[in-house]
């Protein structure tokens, strides 16, 4: 069921809120761990699906016993992303005082990437504590369409009235939201979209850490038809506490005049960089959906 494996459910957002203002964030790390551990013992749907995708990941480099560990770590890193994004105000964003860091390097790129008068389509994984970069990003003064599922669960949409609160623009996917991306890109704008999760039975399977996947590849016909480029991003909590917001250099898609093949292959340049940015941490890859729905999660 979507209520028990969506980690956007009213549990899990309800139980957010509650902790990041009422606990310090001690308590609240305290409480993640606790929750995590009863989820790992109890070998919740979440926990299972959670385990069977980062199988893929770490392949057989780890045992059984350390596949659980590693995924009863990624829950309880979910709840500390849950505490820091939802202790985090407007105007901690606004004044710089959130807890991001950025290679300046890296962030030089990105940033000149966001400014000229090209599009620029941002994708990534469910990597640590994603909605905190994005937020970050948009109080940077980038302003961003959001690409989100297309029927969000209840507790999604509380998630997506607070991403709007803190300057992005929300669009589930339809066929409106995708006409505004293509007028934005064309306009030099910013597309944001996550692309490591399933939303469609239509989608081609594409290799995904070795095996086929049913990711979605709108990111690149959107690249594609406008003539933006491709960001790639993702977020890492550092040992210091720090979350590091990196960037991958933009993206140039490369075409042969075979538009199917094209897509294909560009969207596989992508996940390549994803793959590396999710091995360097994987118990922060926080994907609660199964992205190969043939494994047995049980």
């Amino acid at each position: 069921m979507r209520y028990q494996t969506d980690p956007g459910s009213p549990p899990f957002v309800l139980l957010a809120i509650v902790l990041a203002r009422i606990l310090p964030r001690r308590l609240g790390y305290w409480v993640a761990r606790k929750v995590s551990k009863r989820m790992s013992q109890r070998r919740s749907q979440m926990f299972r699906t959670l385990r069977a995708n980062l199988a893929h990941v770490v392949g057989s480099a780890i045992g059984d016993g350390d596949l659980d560990a590693l995924a009863e770590s990624a829950l309880y890193h979910a709840g500390c992303t849950y505490v820091d994004m939802f202790r985090a105000t407007v105007d901690d964003y606004r004044s710089g005082c959130v807890q991001v860091r950025v290679d300046p390097k890296e962030w030089a790129l990105a940033r000149q990437a966001t400014l000229d008068e090209r599009g620029t389509v941002v994708v990534g994984a469910h990597m640590s504590n994603f909605d905190l970069a994005a937020q970050w990003l948009a109080a940077r003064g980038i302003e961003m369409q959001a690409l989100s599922l297309t029927r969000p669960s209840s507790g999604t949409r509380v998630i997506n009235w607070l991403r709007r609160r803190r300057g992005i623009v929300v669009t589930p996917i339809d066929v409106r939201s995708l006409r505004m991306a293509l007028t934005r890109l064309r306009r030099g704008g910013v597309v944001l979209t996550g692309v490591d999760r399933p939303v469609s039975e239509d989608d081609e399977p594409i290799l995904f850490f070795g095996a086929p996947a049913r990711l979605p590849v709108g990111h690149v016909r959107l690249a594609m038809q406008t003539g933006s480029r491709v960001l790639v991003a993702c977020c890492v909590q550092e040992p210091d506490g720090q979350y590091g917001v990196r960037f991958s250099a933009p993206l140039e898609m490369e075409r042969t005049g075979d538009r199917v093949k094209d897509i294909g292959h560009n969207c596989r340049r992508v996940l390549a960089i994803l793959e590396e940015m999710i091995r360097q941490a994987p118990d922060q890859w926080l994907m609660f959906a199964p992205v190969w729905p043939e494994d047995d999660a049980g």
